[in-house]
C-alpha cells in the first residue's frame, strides 16, 4: 500500500525540492520532468501575454490567444501527470521485491509495469505538443523576450528527454514486443524534441 501524498500543485517550491532530495522513491525524475514541462509551458504563456494586444502582431492575435489557452492547460496538466507518474511508480516500487517467478504469477505486476511506463510517456507526449506550439511563436511574438521563448523550448525538450530516461528504465520489465514498441517511441520522441528545440533556439538567436 502506498502512502497518500499531497498533489504536486499544492506543495510549496521548497517543500517539493525537499521531497525530491529525500531518500524516497517519489517524487523523482518523473516529477522533475513534469515540473520542467510546466516551466516551459509557463514561459511560453508569459511570451504570449507580452505579445497579445500589440498592433505589430495583430494578424496572429486569434492564434496566439488560442495557444495561450492551450499552454495554460498544459501547465496544469503537467503537474497532474507528475502525480500520476508518482502514483504509478509507487505501485511498481511496492512490488519490486517480488521474485521473477512471483512477478509472473502476480496479476498486479504487468499492469504496474505498464502504468509506470505509460505515465512518463504521457509527460513526453505533452512536452512534444508544447514544443510544437512554441515552434509556431517565433516571428509572431514579441522579440524583446525571445530569450524566454528559447528557455521555454529548452525546458520542454528537457521534459521529453527526462521522460525517455524513465521509459527506458522500465524496458527490461516488458515482454519483447512491448520493448520494441517503447524503444521506437523513445527514438521518435528524442529526435522530434531535439529537432523542434533546435529550430526554436535558432529562430530566437536570429
Amino acid at each position: 500500500m502506498t502512502t497518500a501524498r499531497a498533489p504536486l500543485a499544492q506543495l510549496t517550491l521548497g517543500g517539493y525540492l525537499h521531497d525530491l532530495a529525500g531518500k524516497q522513491p517519489v517524487p523523482g525524475g518523473g516529477a522533475a520532468s513534469a515540473v520542467a514541462l510546466a516551466h516551459g509551458a509557463a514561459l511560453g504563456s508569459m511570451v504570449l501575454h507580452y505579445t497579445l494586444g500589440k498592433a505589430k502582431f495583430a494578424k496572429w492575435e486569434h492564434d496566439n490567444a488560442a495557444m495561450l489557452v492551450h499552454l495554460d492547460q498544459a501547465r496544469t496538466e503537467a503537474l497532474a501527470l507528475s502525480d500520476l507518474d508518482a502514483a504509478a511508480y509507487a505501485e511498481l516500487n511496492a512490488l519490486w521485491t517480488l521474485t521473477a517467478a512471483e512477478r509472473l504469477a502476480d496479476p498486479r505486476w504487468m499492469p504496474a509495469v505498464k502504468a509506470a511506463t505509460s505515465a512518463p510517456a504521457a509527460i513526453g507526449d505533452l512536452a512534444l505538443a508544447v514544443l510544437a506550439m512554441l515552434g509556431r511563436m517565433p516571428g509572431r511574438t514579441s522579440t524583446i523576450i525571445r530569450s524566454d521563448l528559447a528557455i521555454a523550448a529548452e525546458f520542454a525538450a528537457l521534459a521529453v528527454h527526462g521522460a525517455i530516461w524513465n521509459v527506458r528504465a522500465n524496458l527490461p520489465l516488458h515482454p519483447t514486443v512491448d520493448q520494441a514498441f517503447w524503444s521506437a517511441w523513445c527514438e521518435r520522441a528524442s529526435a522530434h524534441a531535439s529537432s523542434m528545440r533546435d529550430r526554436i533556439v535558432a529562430a530566437c538567436r536570429s
